[in-house]
């Protein structure tokens, strides 16, 4: 048997992407058989076309965040609604979801809540793993501190400020043309944020270490905005600072679902809210949403099936 799917068999240009028949997916030990119902297009999917992913092995099915519905695995799973996001695995290493049917390790996924659609669960994989890495796991983001979210109205930046918020912190959003050190000391009485999120790269980094107090962090998780800085270590030491790295593409699939499951809280008491889809696509015209992507589509892009 075979299912249609979107698969790359070289990189460095959308002209690799085709939609064709593949054989259907081998369930292996404890995997599960997913029947995808939305797939997510973000901007790391085009990137990994493009290749700027170094651990990619051709040939590939795209596709890293999805959901749908439990077709065949652990009898507990069966029939049961899903969602995930393949971290460092999915359409890199091992086959990803922009095809009919997906094989993936059971605990790797999530049980959907009830109210989430497939669409909007498709949509949020990223976004909200990155968001809650970036605050949860890494900067330790308590209640009453500060946090500034750069890119705020992007859909990493959406979630992050609804976490921030679900977490009883301050946001602190921001985005292109806003003055971050103003705006940070108007609304920190000059004291400066506890957590800056870099979402942009060199481009905001000089405002992001002004704005932050002693003992601030900054995590970063972006270069578009360029790569190189000037680490001023007189600044860095004085207001002990703390620095983080943060690449959701390195995120084994052994670890995603147990992260999931502390986000699906968060998505059941509607603290934080999928992005509104602004395009779907079936998954024969995926080519032209990976394009959209590219071409910097605002709002989220799922495939449908």
């Amino acid at each position: 048997m075979n299912v249609r799917a979107l698969q790359i068999t070289r990189t460095g240009s959308l002209d690799a992407l085709t939609v064709r028949d593949v054989p259907d997916p081998v369930r292996a030990g404890d995997d599960v058989v997913i029947r995808i119902e939305a797939a997510g297009v973000n901007p790391s999917d085009v990137g990994i076309v493009m290749g700027r992913f170094p651990q990619l092995t051709l040939p590939r099915v795209m596709g890293r965040d999805f959901a749908g519905t439990v077709v065949d695995g652990p009898a507990g799973l069966i029939g049961k609604p899903v969602w995930g996001t393949g971290g460092g695995e999915l359409g890199l290493t091992r086959d990803g979801a922009h095809a009919q049917l997906l094989a993936i390790p059971a605990h790797a996924v999530s049980v959907r809540p009830p109210h989430l659609s497939a669409e909007g669960a498709a949509a949020i994989g990223t976004p909200a793993l990155t968001a809650w890495l970036a605050l949860v796991e890494l900067a330790a983001t308590q209640a009453g501190e500060y946090v500034i979210v750069t890119g705020a109205a992007g859909s990493v930046g959406t979630a992050a400020v609804q976490i921030v918020n679900a977490l009883g912190a301050h946001p602190i959003p921001v985005d292109r043309g806003d003055d971050i050190v103003a705006k940070t000391r108007e609304l920190t009485n000059g004291e400066g944020a506890n957590v800056a999120l870099n979402a942009v790269g060199a481009a905001v980094y000089p405002a992001l270490v002004d704005a932050l107090r002693k003992g601030g962090r900054m995590v970063i998780f972006s270069a578009a905005g360029g790569k190189d800085v000037a680490l001023d270590l007189f600044a860095f030491y004085r207001k002990r600072l703390t620095f983080y790295g943060l690449d959701s593409a390195a995120l084994s699939l052994e670890k995603v679902g147990a992260l999931l499951d502390r986000i699906n809280p968060y998505l059941e008491s509607r603290a934080l809210q999928p992005p509104p889809v602004a395009e779907r696509y079936p998954l024969e015209s995926a080519p032209e949403a990976f394009a959209r992507v590219s071409g910097g589509a605002s709002g989220k892009i799922v495939l449908t099936f």
